[in-house]
This record gives C-alpha cells, sequence and structure tokens, in this order.
C-alpha cells in the first residue's frame, strides 16, 4: 500500500519548486483560489440554467436540482463535521516538516486554525460535479476537470491542502451526492418546494438566489457570524459571572 504521507510530500513539493519564480503568476493563482465567480458561480449559473430550461418535465428536473444541492449541502456539512472529529491535519503552509515557501500573496497565517483534511472545497465541488454528471455524462466530466484544474490544483499550490486532502474531499463530495440522490428519490419534499415555488414565485426565487449565492462561496459569511457571534455570547457570559 502506498505511503499517502510520502506522496502528499511528493505532490506538494514539486508544486512547491514553482513558488517565486513569477510573482504575477503567483498572484493569479491565489485570485482564481479566491474567486467566487471561477468557483461556484459557474456551477450556479448551470443549475439555474437548468432551472429555466423549457425542454421536458420540468417539475421532475427541478425536483432533481433540489435534491444535488441538497446533497452537495450535506457534503460541505459532512466534510465539515470530520475536520472537527478527526485529528488535526496542519496544511502544507504550516507543517513543521515541510520547508514550504509560500507563493506571493499568500499570508503565512491562512487557515491555521482549521485542519485541512477533507478539503470541503473539493467536498462541494465534485458533489456538484456528480450531480451534473447525472443529468450529462460529457458536461460531468468537464465539471470534474474544472474542479480538478481551477479549485483542487490552485489550493494545492498555494499551500492550503495536500493532494489526500483534495481526493478525499472529492470521493466524499460524489459519495454523499450519488447515495442522496439514490435514497431520496422516492421523497415528497423536492415536488412540495417546487409546487410552492410556483404559487409564490416572488418569494421562491429571492430565497433561492440567496441560497445559491451563500452556496457559492460555501456559506462563508453565515460561518463568520456565527463563530463571532459566538464569541461574542461568550465574553458576555464570562463578564455577567
Amino acid at each position: 500500500m502506498p505511503d499517502i504521507t510520502a506522496l502528499d510530500r511528493l505532490g506538494v513539493e514539486f508544486l512547491n519548486q514553482f513558488s517565486r519564480s513569477d510573482p504575477s503568476f503567483d498572484q493569479l493563482v491565489v485570485d482564481i483560489a479566491d474567486s467566487a465567480l471561477l468557483k461556484g458561480g459557474l456551477f450556479m449559473a448551470y443549475f439555474w440554467w437548468l432551472w429555466f430550461r423549457p425542454e421536458g418535465d420540468s417539475a421532475k428536473r427541478r425536483s432533481g436540482i433540489l435534491l444535488s444541492l441538497a446533497g452537495a449541502i450535506l457534503a460541505v456539512a459532512a466534510a465539515r463535521v470530520l475536520q472537527r472529529l478527526l485529528p488535526s491535519h496542519d496544511r502544507p503552509l504550516h507543517a513543521a516538516d515541510l520547508a514550504f515557501l509560500p507563493p506571493v500573496g499568500v499570508k503565512p497565517e491562512t487557515l491555521s486554525d482549521w485542519s485541512s483534511f477533507p478539503s470541503d472545497h473539493a467536498a462541494l465541488f465534485f458533489a456538484l460535479s456528480a450531480a451534473i454528471w447525472v443529468q450529462s455524462r460529457s458536461l460531468g466530466a468537464l465539471a470534474a476537470i474544472w474542479g480538478l484544474l481551477v479549485i483542487g490544483l490552485p489550493r494545492i499550490y498555494l499551500g492550503y491542502h495536500y493532494p489526500s486532502d483534495v481526493l478525499a474531499g472529492a470521493l466524499l463530495g460524489i459519495g454523499v451526492t450519488m447515495v442522496t440522490l439514490r435514497l431520496a428519490r422516492s421523497s415528497r419534499w423536492p415536488g412540495r418546494v417546487v409546487t410552492w415555488s410556483q404559487a409564490h414565485q416572488m418569494a421562491f426565487y429571492c430565497l433561492a438566489f440567496l441560497g445559491t449565492y451563500e452556496l457559492t462561496i460555501l456559506f462563508y459569511d453565515l460561518r463568520a457570524l456565527a463563530q463571532d457571534g459566538i464569541q461574542v455570547l461568550r465574553s458576555v457570559a464570562i463578564a455577567a459571572e
């Protein structure tokens, strides 16, 4: 059985040899990794297009979209839970046994308080790729390639993840989505939501916009608000003692 740690080291060190060779290239990779448009934006645009596509059984297709997005959310949640429950896994950027040279534009303290395994980015976008693959094999394959080259690879280059983090996140996302789609085929809630969306279009599309926006950015602002809010409550509780 191959030594995953050795393979991780090999992959990170191979990419890291190019770090700071060209500051403008490093900054471009940072911009790509941080771009919500290139990540969730394109995926969400596809699902919005699929939602309004006039051909075929729109109610069945829209129910499938809702299940797909639900599976993606579950995949992200599962990745976050595993990051919390599994032993902490330092990122290459912070690994003491790696002489990692941060690319230009990467702050050394980035993500220092969060375990890297598995990658929640990979979990989300490979979950969405799997859902697209169910609709179209060719588009699903392109989505997976996009996820690897535009989402996974830059995060390895920047020292945010090891290759095994991305692989585990990808397998988790694909698995959760496929299980969700299989187990929830007879579920009634997607159909009820579609029916409700037709009767309350203004309310539904406002909520749908917010929901897909949050999924695009992995609920970053909601998580930040929750974490900071908890800290404030703890401070208030301590002060009240």
